[in-house]
């Protein structure tokens, strides 16, 4: 007769409950933390928080909301405190949030954090537990799923109605222009139209290629900006021509700013190594050049600046030089040129909305 055997039990039965619950704490891939309310600290935090923050070196130092609010992204502050104010409420034992907080590589990763109730006393909350979990990746999928479903929509405008509505007129013309009723002023004035009509299709034809190119907004660039008040614009870029354009591009819009441009890749780290707030710069940089090009540039200016304040200005559409040029702290985005009056309005309105935002 077949015996059958007893379950194995996956923990040693010496183990307690408690050990074992603070295994699991240790190893759990999401950031747990215990909130001090009155104190406003973080009493209790588990090692993924630190990981993922940069505080390996803080384990057995409490971390209050001053360096909390360092880590937070500045647009995202006002609503954390809002969250952490609500929770706790009559009906709200806990709250969820999304905001961006800083990791130790020094890039922005999106948070979902869920903030409950954890000791209350006299009506009073004491202690809030928080289990945060990092949804970048979804985040950044939701984004390019949005994004292509958008351009999808924008290129299906373009090609039925822009494109056909013209192609549609000018095949009318040609069918008109053998008509022995049309008089040859009539005939003057379909040619005339069905020029109208070839230069809208080519005007399409461009905006096919602008939304092909992939210039769009990048989610990844996006949530790392933070606002900052420039004083000083640099534009480094082999073509003498390209930056003559580009600075009056900017002086058209902001006549009072400072701006300097560089055709050598050394010539402008040299004078760039002497500045003292680099975080006030903005730098607008070329990738390809004869010789030490963008990415020679990028390698050494991270070696002596931590700041984040370069934008890749490139001919090149290739994803792998966007994907790139996401690997460096130092840039901010990526565009494609031409530079356009628009996009430098747009920038630092957004940038102006921000500083007064954050006031």
């Amino acid at each position: 007769m077949n015996q059958t055997n007893p379950p194995v039990s996956l923990f040693p039965q010496f183990v307690s409950q408690a050990a074992l619950l603070e295994a699991i704490y240790n190893k759990l891939p999401d950031m747990v933390f215990l909130f001090d309310v009155r104190d406003r600290k973080f009493v209790m935090r588990n090692p993924a928080l630190d990981n993922m923050l940069g505080f390996e070196h803080l384990k057995e130092i409490e971390i209050n909301c001053i360096s909390l609010r360092s880590l937070i992204h500045p647009e995202d502050w006002r609503l954390v405190q809002t969250a952490m104010q609500k929770v706790g409420e009559t009906e709200n034992e806990n709250v969820e949030i999304e905001c961006r907080c800083i990791d130790q590589n020094h890039q922005y990763q999106f948070f979902q954090t869920r903030l409950s109730v954890f000791e209350r006393r006299d009506g009073i909350v004491l202690y809030l537990i928080g289990i945060s979990q990092n949804i970048t990746e979804k985040k950044k999928v939701e984004s390019q799923s949005l994004l292509f479903k958008n351009r999808l929509q924008e290129l299906s405008f373009i090609t039925s109605h822009e494109m056909r509505h013209e192609y549609a007129k000018i095949q009318s013309i040609v069918n008109l222009m053998d008509n022995r009723f049309i008089s040859d002023a009539e005939r003057i004035d379909l040619i005339a139209e069905a020029k109208k009509s070839i230069q809208l299709i080519n005007a399409s034809i461009f905006k096919l290629n602008h939304k092909l190119s992939f210039n769009q907004h990048d989610e990844y660039f996006e949530m790392n900006k933070t606002p900052v008040k420039y004083t000083q614009i640099i534009f480094i870029d082999d073509d003498v021509l390209t930056n003559v354009l580009n600075k009056k591009i900017v002086q058209a819009f902001l006549p009072e700013m400072p701006v300097a441009v560089y055709i050598d890749i050394d010539d402008a780290l040299n004078e760039i190594r002497l500045q003292t707030d680099l975080k006030q710069t903005l730098i607008f940089l070329d990738i390809n050049f004869p010789g030490r090009g963008g990415w020679e540039f990028l390698d050494e200016y991270d070696q002596f600046s931590n700041a984040s304040n370069v934008i890749v200005l490139s001919s090149s559409i290739d994803n792998r030089d966007r994907e790139k040029a996401r690997s460096y702290r130092a840039v901010i985005d990526y565009i494609t040129k031409p530079l356009s009056f628009d996009f430098i309005k747009t920038f630092f309105e957004e940038f102006k909305t921000n500083q007064q935002d954050n006031r």
